[in-house]
């Protein structure tokens, strides 16, 4: 997941950053299978995001705040106590339940 975050904390938001988001969380799921869930509805995300966007052209501000809220929820999983499971749960349901436009 810390390498995900990475990645995703050096690009522009373009709209190949969620089409290739949306494949390497789907690949990270065999490596991390206990982030299964999470990377299944962060690429559904990304994916739903990318979708919307089809072959129209993406305003900036719309791709800043996408991709500060996908970076966000991220950054929220790996975070101190995330593995709580109470806490797990809630933000599955927030991720869940999220649109990034």
């Amino acid at each position: 997941m810390n390498e995900l975050l990475n990645w995703l904390l050096q690009q522009k938001g373009s709209m190949n950053t969620y089409l290739e988001f949306q494949g390497r969380a789907l690949e990270l799921r065999a490596a991390e299978p206990e982030h299964a869930a999470l990377l299944r509805l962060l690429a559904d995300l990304a994916g739903r995001f990318a979708e919307a966007y089809d072959r129209r052209p993406l305003p900036l501000d719309v791709a800043e705040g996408a991709l500060q809220r996908l970076t966000g929820l991220i950054e929220q999983a790996l975070a101190p106590g995330a593995a709580d499971p109470a806490h797990r749960l809630e933000l599955l349901n927030r991720i869940g339940a999220a649109e990034l436009a």
